[in-house]
């Protein structure tokens, strides 16, 4: 149920230059929140900046109490909360949001991840909830550089499948885009290689994975990222176009959203 959490910061860890996870002690939080869902986080006692700032949750230990969130320092927000010191309160606004679904697949019917970068962020919890399902789940991890890779160290622990890098640049894995990567695997001319494709990454990822998944009539879960000033429907911050209607409040109708329901040519 959606509440605000007054939530205290265990710890912080530097992954790369720019990217950091923190984890609050966040008891009711931890236990309630799926893979997927999101909370607007607000740093007490700072004015700046004006309005709360959404983050997926990346990894949940209910019994410990502790929700943990995946940062890019980008702006006076992200600033903050890199250099917020242990014992530090924050509210966290949350669960928000429907999070990815493990509704109907068969036991052991194989699926993917496709993560671009900052979109690593949702898939420690995920991975959890597919082991604790008994679901086999190759990960396809890509990025700009080697740098961009997070996560990727606790991924070869909980990932129950195989794992594919992918950099632009060559720095780590296989030269080029994660999407082809992934389409050279699940493109076997026998219909869809994978019972279904949870993604989360920048829009020009999910605009090229989209056109893969389509073809291969692959079920598929995107985890949409917008600007997000409410998390509740309110600011209409976070619309999206949309094939069947104008657009989507990613906020409330997703942010996991299936990709046919996104009009990708007016992004």
């Amino acid at each position: 149920m959606r509440a605000d959490h007054q939530a205290v910061l265990l710890r912080r860890r530097v992954f790369s230059p720019g990217f950091f996870s923190v984890t609050f002690r966040a008891p009711t939080l931890a236990r309630e929140i799926a893979p997927g869902q999101f909370v607007m986080l607000e740093v007490a006692g700072r004015l700046r900046p004006y309005l709360r700032r959404a983050y997926s949750v990346a990894d949940a230990v209910p019994d410990a109490g502790e929700a943990e969130f995946l940062v890019r320092r980008i702006g006076p927000g992200t600033a903050a909360l890199e250099d917020l010191a242990e014992g530090s309160e924050a509210a966290l606004l949350g669960p928000l949001g429907n999070g990815f679904s493990l509704a109907g697949l068969p036991p052991r019917a194989r699926v993917a991840v496709v993560a671009g970068g900052i979109g690593a962020a949702p898939f420690p919890l995920l991975f959890r909830a597919l082991t604790a399902a008994e679901i086999p789940a190759d990960l396809y991890l890509g990025g700009r550089n080697a740098a961009e890779l997070v996560f990727r160290s606790r991924f070869a622990e909980i990932v129950p499948g195989e794992t594919f890098l992918s950099t632009d640049d060559g720095s780590l894995g296989e030269k080029g885009f994660v999407t082809d990567a992934f389409a050279r695997r699940a493109d076997g001319g026998r219909g869809p290689f994978y019972a279904r494709v949870f993604a989360c990454g920048p829009m020009p990822m999910f605009a090229a994975l989209a056109r893969v998944v389509q073809r291969l009539d692959c079920p598929s879960e995107f985890s949409t990222e917008a600007a997000m000033g409410c998390g509740f429907g309110a600011c209409l911050g976070c619309v999206i176009p949309a094939t069947e209607k104008p657009f989507v409040i990613s906020c409330m109708e997703g942010p996991i959203l299936p990709p046919g329901k996104i009009a990708w040519e007016k992004i």
